[in-house]
């Protein structure tokens, strides 16, 4: 639980202070930006005649996509939650699912001749130590060893069940960031359209194309960060579950098979 929540406080203390480095330098500039202007007039004639004709290239040019992404607003910085959050859970996925956490084969090996030995308090003390779902189900069947076989092969079942069950909803979150960050692009694009136009009725024709070309580039820019975020975080949901189902797969079969060692061949 608690190196979870470390592993997710990291992330966002990141992604905080990427966010604080990446509009330092903007800040800057907008503060030396009265000071260098004189000098900006004088280096005016150095420019390349042919970039003065035509100054729409030199600005396609020279897109700042760092500074048109910081233009899109609110829905900018809903959509910066949103990926600090998908980059903590993926984080989490990749450390979490692993079959050794949840099956260790150390465990597994050294548990079982135990039982055989009567070793009984030796493998409940090894299962204290290396806390897993596998232990979980060793724990039930030594402390249940009197009863029937059915009762022991239902618990054992339970118990995986309900620790894939637990891996299967913290992958949620993936899906619900890749279903919603396209929605939040689409809605800032909404926005900054509706702006656009407005844009245009209040200064009529004397912004021209450009005005209105400008609005929109900044509009569209939510929905490009949206599928940008989408994309990653629908695969990792996916990858994740993949993970998952194996790792039930690998729970079952070394339960059946520690059921098998231990009850049917005991004799």
């Amino acid at each position: 639980m608690f190196p979870r929540i470390r592993l997710i406080s990291l992330a966002a203390i990141s992604g905080f202070l990427w966010f604080i480095a990446a509009w330092a330098p903007r800040l800057a500039h907008g503060e030396e930006g009265v000071e260098s202007a004189p000098a900006a007039q004088v280096e005016a004639s150095e420019v390349d005649p042919l970039l003065i004709e035509n100054p729409m290239e030199s600005q396609l040019v020279q897109v700042d996509w760092l500074e048109e992404m910081f233009e899109g607003g609110l829905t900018m910085v809903a959509l910066a939650i949103l990926s600090i959050g998908m980059l903590a859970v993926l984080l989490e996925r990749l450390i979490t699912l692993r079959r050794g956490k949840f099956m260790p084969p150390a465990l597994l090996k050294e548990v079982r001749p135990m039982f055989h030995e009567r070793r009984y308090d030796d493998i409940l003390a090894a299962c204290k130590r290396q806390p897993s779902t596998a232990s979980e189900i060793i724990c039930h069947l030594v402390e249940f060893r009197g009863t029937n076989f059915d009762v022991l092969q239902s618990g054992a079942t339970d118990i995986g069940a309900r620790a894939v069950l637990d891996q299967e909803e913290k992958c949620n979150p993936l899906s619900v960031i890749a279903g919603i960050a396209p929605l939040l692009g689409l809605l800032g694009t909404m926005i900054g359209m509706i702006e656009a136009f407005k844009l245009v009725e209040v200064f009529g024709d004397e912004g021209g194309a450009s005005l209105l070309a400008g609005s929109i580039s900044k509009a569209l820019i939510t929905t490009a960060v949206g599928l940008i975020l989408a994309i990653p975080a629908l695969l990792g949901y996916h990858w994740s579950r993949r993970r998952v189902h194996h790792i039930a797969s690998s729970i079952e079969v070394e339960s059946e098979a520690l059921l098998k060692d231990w009850f049917l061949n005991r004799k």
